[in-house]
């Protein structure tokens, strides 16, 4: 019973609220550990709300997910937790998540507020409009880094919003192409609105996101403001690791067709982990050798 409660929570997809911890990351106070144990307890808490909405995104995509060959094994579209059990349970955690945030910030709270209307209408309607479904997607994750810079007193950047909302939009569009590909391959309709995609389509939304979000991250790092904060000529390295996880993220898409979980390629796919992690040391260096 409790592995099918961590599944109806979802638990894997909290790593995606880690992205409320960048701005403490790229401001260089992450060894302010009053900050950094504010933040942690936020991203807690931000997780039990995120919960409540991945259960209600399962009961109103019920019906389609049985008819996924890997999402029909959820607790709620297998028939392991009833509807009502597990609106009880998301309900739960998003009084427990909210009221947490109430007291530790109340400008996350709001924020999150935001965030779980948001998501009530895209489950609800949003996410049946076509380019509006990854669109909503992508602002979640802006949402996080909002609360991150809030929550650590941290004054973003656009270039770091930008390069957020470009990121999360490559993989929530890459993600939807899967959806895409099954149904025109399988005649699987995993959701309403990808009968109103083609793969053709998607391949050069993907292209065009790919292409921009490479250019716009060359540019961060060679701005003017960047340069000035992180002054390091090791700085431009980090970019040929974005380059090589875009190349891979491509590779996986287009050659094995394998994009439909961003979780699952995060936890299983050695070269994108290798990669990643290059990426962090790069800028873990450029930030804090002189700190440490």
């Amino acid at each position: 019973m409790f592995k099918t409660l961590l599944k109806l929570l979802r638990v894997k997809d909290w790593v995606k609220n880690l992205f409320i911890l960048l701005p403490l990351f790229f401001s260089g106070d992450l060894f302010d550990f009053s900050k950094l144990n504010q933040t942690l307890f936020v991203v807690i808490s931000f997780c039990l709300v995120t919960s409540f909405v991945y259960i209600l995104n399962d009961i109103f995509d019920i019906e389609f997910d049985k008819n996924h060959l890997e999402k029909k094994l959820r607790p709620i579209p297998s028939g392991k937790v009833s509807v009502k059990t597990s609106l009880f349970i998301g309900v739960l955690f998003l009084l427990i998540g909210l009221t947490l945030l109430w007291y530790s910030s109340i400008e996350s709270f709001y924020l999150t507020v935001f965030y779980v209307l948001l998501n009530i209408f895209y489950s609800y309607k949003l996410k049946q409009i076509p380019i509006i479904d990854f669109i909503i997607v992508s602002v979640g994750f802006v949402i996080r880094v909002l609360i991150g810079g809030e929550i650590g007193e941290i004054e973003l950047t656009q270039w770091m919003i930008v390069m957020v909302f470009l990121l999360s939009l490559f993989i929530a569009v890459t993600k939807r192409r899967d959806d895409v590909y099954q149904y025109e391959s399988e005649n699987i309709i995993n959701r309403k609105v990808i009968v109103k995609y083609t793969v053709e389509y998607m391949d050069k939304l993907i292209t065009i996101i790919s292409s921009t979000l490479l250019v716009s991250y060359l540019l961060f790092i060679t701005s003017e403001s960047v340069i000035s904060r992180y002054p390091s000529r090791y700085l431009i390295i980090s970019f040929l690791f974005v380059l090589i996880g875009v190349f891979r993220y491509n590779q996986i898409t287009y050659v094995e067709n394998k994009s439909g979980s961003p979780i699952k390629i995060l936890f299983k796919d050695l070269f994108l982990q290798i990669t990643l992690f290059l990426w962090v040391l790069t800028f873990f260096i450029v930030i804090y050798s002189g700190k440490i």
